[in-house]
């Protein structure tokens, strides 16, 4: 079965992406967009080392280097915790790609394990981005036994077994829950949604915690972060005490925990897979159907009706791209609860807040456009449209009327949320107002070129086209690229007017959003 397990799970990583295609392929078209989404993923790459090392020197610089080993640990769990959840119900309990599998000469066991194996080493590759440049810089500034490094990679190594598992289970919980409500996809991305609302807001209630500790105690200060990721993570507290400390038997018995966890989960699932993966995909339905008043309405309106009803036919598509916006609101509002002095302080940055917040709203309203993903959503149907008497121009209008008609509402709401909490004037108002909304438009214009730029219309789960595509990576690159170079000058140059900042990115992301507006125009329906 070990030959089994291997053969899946190198096919899985292949097809996660894109490698055999790549290999096989003679359209070079294909290789040179490979290619470039390689070097995209090297640069993200390096700039997450960058930034991890840069976290590693300021937290040695405080005092607090006892504490970076379990920081880092808790730090990889919760993000491998919170992006697991969205994708294990697809990856793991897809009872499509099961019945595909299940006519090859390969056991139901080896099967599961496979899918756990796939997601197991993705998030492997995380954990190590994370960790290993704080075990460098560790290493660098206090010379620690030659344990450290030792048990810092045994542990890493197990790392994502239990946020995996817990990811796991609360995606399948979601997905039972969901799939029994009328409207299935809807009830699904709504709850992914409140439970990512949850992790957000313990987040940001745990950093105003720490936030609020004495900072003149360094000492003490290390004892408190300590005690308190001791009670928010306890597994992170027994790494960090493990490898700072030399302790082989606790190194021993969290691995060994993680793997006896991880080893049950996947015995009762390769056990009973087939009866779960049907009783998360079972559906209900009512022979209630009545032929109602039919309507004329114009093609614009019609094809923006028919991608929104694609967009919610889609938990995973409704999940992943609408929590850009609602973290927008969320950090509104708790700027609002909190007050703008009180965040400032958290942060450490004097008076930034009110120079900083227009653009920070602005990234959020950009991280994750729908229309980075519309045109690979199509997938293997995509020759119906282009069966369809229809201009291209009024193809691309309707994904982008879509996107804009379900960020406005989050845009309000933010933009009124942070107007009363920083009590702004007349200038203040005019650049929260201005600022986010020339974010948003130009996410969604820069979306939907990227996606045509780099359409996957070949996939065997909607995971790969949202949350592991190539153009969905680009354009959240894109965002941060085009928040971080005006953020980075108003922090290098703080007596520089924000104003002057504030309209000189108006003006860029406006003609930038022209540009590749035009560009669209022109482009044919010849995926």
């Amino acid at each position: 079965m070990f030959q089994q397990i291997k053969l899946l799970t190198r096919m899985g990583l292949y097809n996660l992406f894109g490698i055999n295609e790549v290999r096989h392929t003679r359209d070079s078209g294909k290789k040179q967009r490979f290619a470039l989404l390689s070097v995209v993923w090297i640069l993200i790459g390096l700039l997450f080392i960058f930034y991890m090392i840069l976290l590693s020197l300021a937290y040695i610089s405080m005092g607090l280097a006892d504490v970076l080993p379990m920081y880092f640990y808790t730090a990889a769990s919760m993000v491998i915790l919170f992006f697991s959840f969205f994708k294990a119900g697809d990856l793991v309990f897809s009872l499509r790609s099961f019945e595909l599998q299940a006519s090859w000469p390969v056991s139901t066991a080896a099967i599961v394990v496979s899918r756990f194996t796939v997601m197991y080493a993705t998030n492997l590759m995380f954990s190590l981005l994370v960790m290993i440049p704080g075990f460098i810089i560790y290493g660098i500034k206090l010379h620690p036994a030659i344990s450290f490094y030792i048990y810092g990679m045994i542990g890493t190594l197990f790392l994502p077994m239990l946020p995996l598992c817990i990811a796991l289970l609360i995606g399948a919980v979601i997905r039972a829950i969901g799939s029994r409500m009328k409207h299935k996809s809807v009830g699904i991305a709504l709850l992914t949604l409140v439970f990512s609302t949850v992790i957000v807001a313990v987040s940001i209630i745990f950093s105003n915690k720490v936030g609020n500790m004495d900072m003149s105690m360094v000492k003490g200060m290390a004892v408190l972060v300590s005690q308190a990721l001791r009670k928010v993570y306890p597994p992170a507290w027994v790494f960090g005490r493990a490898v700072v400390e030399g302790r082989f038997l606790w190194i021993m018995g969290l691995c060994a925990g993680m793997l006896v966890l991880f080893l049950c989960i996947v015995g009762i699932l390769q056990k009973y897979f087939v009866t779960i993966c049907s009783l998360l995909s079972a559906t209900s339905a009512k022979n209630d159907y009545k032929m109602g008043a039919q309507h004329q309405q114009s093609r614009i309106k019609a094809l923006w009706q028919r991608e929104l009803r694609r967009y919610f036919a889609s938990s995973t598509y409704v999940s992943n791209t609408l929590i850009g916006y609602i973290l927008a609101v969320i950090a509104s509002a708790a700027l609002l609860f909190w007050g703008p002095d009180k965040v400032e302080a958290m942060v450490g940055i004097p008076g930034m807040v009110y120079r900083l917040w227009p653009l920070l709203l602005g990234f959020m309203m950009a991280m994750m456009p729908t229309t980075a993903c519309s045109i690979s959503m199509e997938g293997k149907k995509f020759w119906r449209l282009q069966s369809l008497p229809l201009h291209a121009k009024e193809v691309y209008d309707g994904k982008i009327l879509a996107n804009l008609s379900l960020a406005a509402p989050f845009y309000v709401a933010s933009v009124i949320l942070s107007v009363t909490a920083l009590r702004s004037g007349p200038e203040e108002l005019i650049f929260i107002l201005l600022v986010p909304a020339f974010y948003m438009v130009f996410s969604v214009i820069a979306g939907l070129r990227v996606n045509m730029a780099l359409p996957l219309l070949k996939w065997d789960s909607e995971v790969q086209v949202v949350k592991q595509s190539g153009a969905a990576f680009i354009v959240l690159f894109v965002a941060f690229a085009v928040w971080l170079i005006p953020t980075g000058v108003l922090l290098v140059f703080p007596e520089l007017p924000a104003m002057i900042v504030f309209l000189s990115v108006m003006v860029i992301l406006a003609i930038l959003t022209a540009v590749l507006y035009v560009n669209i125009q022109r482009r044919k329906l010849d995926f």
